[in-house]
């Protein structure tokens, strides 16, 4: 027969279990937080390295820019040390990088542009998506208009689209038109303006076959 004592010890069991789980859930909870937190990837796959040269000496004028190791390392104009190195997991710049605003713009293969800049002695990218400049079969060209760069072009076959160069405003945009395409492989810059071939259906004028550009607008 139970006693009055093994029935409450009993009914105390379950109690004491679920204390106990609670008190290790408890106890386990800081360090998976922790966990989560530097697991967490940066936006985008950004990698950004500030290098100890650009802590020493006040960065002035827009940096020396290549693409190595498939992102973009900055250099000091006067002195080649090294400020900066920026790289996007798994993602490759499409061409070379061009400085502007004291930072360094570039196209991705995934379609992103970016500008990446030292300010106040820390770095700051910008990311915007580009359609149609991304994907497998990409086909792209960035330019810079204006002295000193007032804003950065992306020509792809379907469009062209300008951007702020220090922080990714979109500025505007030109459609190649209905039955034309730009060659992103073929333009020039002629007294400040970009001068665009464009591909177009057969009878459509010729004059249809360059677009001019300017950092403000559409020209022609």
């Amino acid at each position: 027969m139970a006693t009055a004592d093994t029935v409450h010890d009993r009914h105390r069991t379950p109690f004491r279990a679920s204390l106990a789980l609670l008190l290790a859930v408890l106890l386990l909870t800081p360090p998976l937080a922790a966990v989560a937190v530097r697991g967490r990837h940066a936006p985008f796959g950004d990698r950004l390295t500030l290098h100890a040269a650009a802590h020493t000496a006040r960065p002035a004028g827009a940096p020396r820019v290549r693409v190595v190791r498939g992102g973009l390392e900055a250099y000091d104009p006067g002195t080649g040390a090294r400020r900066w190195t920026y790289a996007r997991e798994g993602h490759r710049p499409l061409q070379t990088a061009r400085p502007a605003r004291g930072g360094a713009v570039a196209l991705w293969d995934d379609g992103l542009v970016t500008g990446t800049a030292l300010r106040g002695g820390a770095l700051s990218v910008w990311h915007r998506g580009v359609p149609g400049a991304g994907g497998r079969a990409a086909r792209g060209a960035l330019h810079l208009l204006g002295a000193p760069p007032s804003a950065v072009a992306v020509v792809t076959p379907r469009l062209v689209t300008a951007y702020g160069p220090g922080d990714g405003d979109l500025r505007w945009h030109r459609e190649a038109g209905r039955g034309c395409a730009f060659d992103p492989a073929r333009t020039a810059h002629r007294e400040g303006l970009l001068l665009i071939a464009r591909r177009c259906a057969p009878g459509t004028p010729w004059t249809a076959g360059i677009a001019a550009l300017s950092a403000t607008s559409p020209v022609a």
